[in-house]
């Protein structure tokens, strides 16, 4: 690796240990109890459509420029992928959650360690594939080289679909926990804070 290329891997490493240690710091708060806000739920989720939507974006504008119009077909595969994984992680949340109500008047909830730890995996797996394929510069950039390998193109295909696995697992843990939420007995006092089922 050449000098010239240091700082650009010094910057990539910082913002991709920042994301990671951003995750993982959620996921940690999902299996000890993070405060119960539809706000949150909206934003983390939008969030994480909103770096996915921008990732597929540049893929798809860059298989469009290489193969034509076949690139078009990544659209309905990748928005697949999206709503299966969201559609599969929905119910599993809903029924898997667990509530309480704290001192400072609160609701709380947790989630069994699956859940967070899997969209926390699949973003790293993404981004670290990445980040060896293309070198710490891709970040640089919204937009992939011009001119890729179709061997390479293909592995770009197959971390975004990880991240579209992970964004869909996210959508399906705020839906899940928002329909949860909602379907509580009235006047429920919780489900105190005792250990998550463990599957």
């Amino acid at each position: 690796m050449s000098a010239a290329s240091s700082p650009d891997l010094t910057t990539t490493l910082i913002i991709f240990l920042i994301l990671v240690f951003f995750l993982a710091r959620r996921t940690v708060a999902l299996l000890q109890g993070t405060r119960y806000s539809v706000g949150r739920l909206t934003a983390f989720a939008s969030f994480y459509v909103l770096l996915f939507g921008l990732l597929a974006f540049s893929t798809v504008f860059t298989v469009i420029g290489l193969w034509g119009s076949i690139g078009y077909a990544l659209i309905p595969a990748y928005a697949a992928v999206v709503v299966a994984a969201t559609l599969v992680a929905r119910p599993f949340v809903q029924r898997r959650v667990v509530f309480e109500s704290r001192s400072d008047g609160e609701w709380y909830y947790r989630l069994p360690v699956v859940v967070p730890a899997l969209y926390l995996v699949l973003f790293v797996v993404r981004f670290g594939v990445e980040i060896v394929v293309l070198g710490p510069s891709f970040l640089a950039s919204p937009f992939l080289p011009p001119s890729l390998p179709t061997g390479l193109v293909a592995v770009l295909v197959g971390v975004d679909l990880l991240f579209g696995m992970s964004t869909g697992i996210l959508i399906g843990r705020s839906v899940g926990v928002y329909q949860a939420f909602q379907s509580r007995p009235a006047g429920s006092a919780g489900t105190g804070s005792g250990p998550l089922p463990s599957r």
